[in-house]
């Protein structure tokens, strides 16, 4: 396994055009990334995140956890996320985390994450995705695939793709200053015509067009992408074919209504 510096990811943030004050969000997988040059296993998510946390004014990641339609609840304050070491070692040292029980986010930027204000729709205006496009924040994958930057779904709801609809799931929340028992939405797929996105086949469209950048580093690469490049990148994509982000064209589209998915109409 490939070793890397601090000096490495330095210099990945020059190439992507960070400067302190540039909001970004981070996916990063550290094990495929490799080991941090002179420093414990142990030891690496801590020393990672000391490093982003002074480099950056503006540093947030995902803190998802899928498991609030089966259970009902969610403990915000605990170390749960299921997207990666870093998130659960920021919760840990108590930075602020969004609210919203499946997609929440944890930063060090009070101001951006917001953590008072409660995210039903964590898709629509004003929620961090939508904050996200506001100040046109990057979005850098760190050792791992594009495909991961949930942020596209924020694009595809605010341009209305049909083949999702809003999903919504009843609950309690604990955050470090209440509990919330609410309704919280997911644009989520359908069950009943299960779709396959094809992700994949955007980002190679994104990355000819030069708007998603590319950084070898450690034993992987890096990518990076403005947000409002990104959602004007995807609304050009999709425009002459409305289901081109999925694998092949759906039969029906779908909603929810009466507790269940129903079919809306026929494509």
């Amino acid at each position: 396994m490939k070793k890397y510096t601090l000096k490495d990811l330095e210099l990945m943030l020059d190439f992507f055009e960070v400067n302190k004050n540039t909001p970004v969000l981070l996916h990063s997988s550290l094990f495929s990334l490799g080991v941090l040059k002179n420093c414990e296993i142990d030891k690496i998510p801590s020393r990672l995140l000391e490093f982003f946390i002074s480099n950056l004014n503006n540093f947030s990641q995902p803190a998802f956890n899928y498991t609030f339609p089966n259970t009902s609840f969610i403990d915000l304050t605990k170390p749960n996320s299921e997207v990666g070491i870093l998130s659960n070692e920021m919760i840990k040292k108590n930075y602020f985390r969004s609210i919203h029980p499946i997609f929440s986010f944890v930063g060090n930027n009070e101001e951006f994450i917001m953590p008072l204000k409660i995210e039903n729709n964590p898709y629509e205006k004003g929620s961090f995705f939508d904050r996200l496009y506001k100040y046109n924040g990057k979005i850098i994958v760190l050792a791992q695939k594009p495909f991961v930057m949930t942020y596209i779904i924020y694009v595809e709801y605010i341009l209305n793709v049909r083949y999702r609809y809003l999903k919504p799931f009843y609950g309690r929340v604990k955050t470090k200053y209440k509990i919330i028992e609410d309704t919280f939405y997911h644009f989520v797929l359908p069950r009943s015509e299960p779709h396959n996105h094809n992700y994949c086949a955007f980002y190679q469209y994104a990355l000819q067009k030069g708007v998603l950048k590319e950084y070898k580093i450690g034993s992987s690469k890096a990518y990076c992408i403005n947000a409002r490049e990104m959602f004007e990148s995807v609304k050009a994509y999709i425009e002459n074919n409305e289901f081109i982000l999925l694998k092949r064209k759906p039969k029906f589209v779908y909603m929810y209504s009466g507790k269940k998915e129903v079919i809306k109409e026929k494509v």
